[in-house]
């Protein structure tokens, strides 16, 4: 079972992100990610039985234990030749936040300490500190390697991105405050709402 550990955009981020996609849709057609909900990805994990009912009850405690963050996203950017995709991943980029990081950090090392290792699916599919990470928590984009963003689609390189330069040239600057974070249950291009944690 796939995991997704999401922080959900607040209402009007959201309205941005999507009628970007529909922008990226009507230039390109369907691309990868634009079915995809709106969302910044703490972390995803692989496990083969779905998390219990004590583990849900601890981990909702300690998300409660942290204040909420603010955010600010600020640029357009890309992930040119994304090699998850092979495509370029276009997203909204944050401005650098070490309290989101050290949420991230936290959250993960927690998560391995409840769940049990054997639980938790670690195949070796990443070189270097990927591989490191990735064999220790179960997710290789941990501290200084994870870049948190909001994705918007993954475009194939056989499209010219010339048709979209007006929305890289947009001015972005929306902030506002994570209050919540929630689990996802991913299957393919199908994603669904496990639960929902606040803050303090």
């Amino acid at each position: 079972m796939f995991i997704g550990f999401f922080i959900e955009p607040d209402k009007k981020l959201k309205k941005i992100i999507i009628n970007f996609k529909r922008t990226v849709k009507k230039n390109y057609g369907n691309q990868i990610y634009l079915s995809h909900p709106a969302h910044l990805t703490l972390f995803t994990i692989t496990v083969k039985r779905k998390l219990a009912k004590d583990k849900i009850i601890k981990i909702t405690k300690f998300v409660k234990t942290f204040k909420n963050i603010k955010i600010n996203i600020s640029k357009i950017k890309f992930f040119y030749s994304d090699p998850q995709t092979k495509g370029h991943t276009m997203f909204f980029s944050l401005k650098k936040n070490t309290s989101l990081n050290n949420f991230q950090m936290k959250m993960i090392r927690f998560l391995n300490q409840i769940v049990e290792s054997k639980n938790i699916v670690k195949k070796n599919k990443f070189d270097g500190k990927l591989k490191k990470d990735y064999r220790r928590y179960g997710y290789p984009f941990v501290g200084k390697n994870w870049i948190p963003h909001f994705t918007i689609s993954s475009i194939s390189k056989k499209h010219n991105l010339k048709k979209i330069q007006f929305l890289i040239k947009k001015k972005i600057s929306i902030t506002y405050n994570v209050k919540k974070i929630s689990i996802w249950r991913i299957n393919k291009n199908q994603h669904k709402k496990h639960h929902t944690m606040s803050f303090k």
